[in-house]
């Protein structure tokens, strides 16, 4: 299986975050709030690989048709707000 490119990530103030773009080598979706960014950073400095694109290294939300074994099997997502959460957008319910 292959990790998901984070295709663009509307969290400006992420530390992970260039220009729309996530650099976190990798990040986990799933925390409190279901389908969140657990990776999520608010931080004015920036950090991650430049020179990489991020992927999604692990999925906690078993209720996402894309879970497969914990991994995320679509091939990019979104991360945006949804509510006063920093969400995964490619969330679709089972």
């Amino acid at each position: 299986m292959k990790m998901a490119h984070i295709k663009n990530c509307a969290m400006s103030g992420c530390g992970y975050n260039m220009s729309g773009r996530c650099h976190a080598l990798s990040i986990t979706v799933g925390g409190p709030g279901d389908h969140q960014c657990d990776t999520f950073f608010r931080h004015i400095g920036k950090g991650g690989n430049p020179a990489a694109v991020g992927m999604v290294g692990a999925c906690k939300v078993t209720s996402c048709m894309h879970n497969a074994a914990l991994e995320c099997s679509a091939d990019t997502i979104t991360v945006g707000m949804c509510g006063d959460e920093v969400d995964c957008m490619a969330f679709k319910s089972k």
